[in-house]
């Protein structure tokens, strides 16, 4: 099993192709490798379209689960970036402008797990 793992690179004045940053990129692998040592999420993946302007991190109990949490990085203006947190069976359970606030419900949902 591979997974699918990309490299933002380094842009002008921090302006990324992808619409998030390394920064925001690697809280949310620390998160996984976090889960993961408590074994509550095992497997995840990572997805870029840059013609859409669209990224996105799954996390799953196992490989050969449903999805568990998805987070996702949707450009929407030339500046403008939203974040969306999506869990199974509930939808979307965060919607936000900003990293922080969707990466804080995320967190608590994955915290909820490990309880």
């Amino acid at each position: 099993m591979s997974e699918n793992i990309i490299t933002i690179p380094l842009g002008a004045k921090g302006d990324h192709p992808s619409g998030f940053t390394q920064s925001q990129f690697r809280r949310l692998d620390g998160l996984y490798i976090q889960a993961a040592g408590e074994k509550t999420i095992t497997y995840r993946t990572v997805e870029c379209d840059f013609d859409e302007g669209v990224a996105s991190y799954t996390y799953y109990k196992t490989a050969s689960q449903s999805p568990l949490f998805q987070f996702v990085i949707r450009r929407i203006g030339p500046r403008t970036t939203m974040y969306e947190v999506f869990a199974n069976g509930k939808g979307r359970i965060a919607k936000s402008g900003i990293f922080d606030r969707a990466f804080e419900k995320l967190q608590s949902e994955i915290q909820l797990l490990a309880d």
